[in-house]
């Protein structure tokens, strides 16, 4: 099953109805253009195209799930839509890799804009669970500091959430992952 997508500007959309319902039934992928988390039992009542992210677009790209096309209907490659990313995001690669990596692991895997993190993971899906872990990114090669552990502790404390931090290790080539708890004797 392979669904469409149209690439305008940089945003990646499914425009079919019934797909965008599909596909968010998949994984809760994207977003509804007039909806916030909407619940599974919802789905089949929303009537609105489904914005991708890039991360989310290659992803489903690289399961063989998604076709993107161009304004003009040509199709857009991957080599094309990582382009897209390393425009748009600093450290793309690194960041699709978290991102495919915990998606491949089962989790469902949402910006963590809000709670001033990477990415905000979710056990079962938004509107369903809360999402028990935030994952924040250091940039390789970059020491990190008693501030990034304290800030990201006390926010991730506030929301009552898990954090990780995520980093990559050039000289082995592999990601990390230093989980961080909330002591209190």
């Amino acid at each position: 099953m392979k669904i469409e997508a149209l690439l305008i500007g940089n945003s990646i959309i499914v425009t079919d109805i019934e797909k965008a319902r599909e596909i968010y039934k998949m994984g809760f992928y994207g977003k509804f253009i007039d909806r916030d988390k909407v619940k599974l039992n919802e789905v089949d009542n929303v009537n609105s195209l489904l914005q991708l992210s890039i991360l989310e677009a290659l992803y489903l790209y690289d399961k063989g799930m998604l076709v993107i096309k161009d304004v003009n209907g040509k199709e857009v490659t991957r080599d094309e839509l990582i382009n897209l990313g390393r425009n748009k995001i600093r450290n793309f690669d690194i960041i699709y890799q978290i991102y495919k990596e915990l998606r491949d692991r089962g989790f469902v895997v949402k910006s963590g804009l809000k709670f001033g993190s990477l990415f905000a993971i979710y056990e079962k899906g938004p509107g369903i669970d809360h999402a028990p872990v935030l994952i924040h990114f250091i940039e390789p090669n970059r020491d990190i500091t008693a501030l990034d552990i304290t800030r990201a502790a006390r926010l991730s404390h506030s929301v009552n959430k898990r954090f990780v931090i995520a980093t990559y290790d050039q000289t082995l080539n592999t990601l990390n992952y230093v989980a961080f708890e909330w002591f209190t004797p």
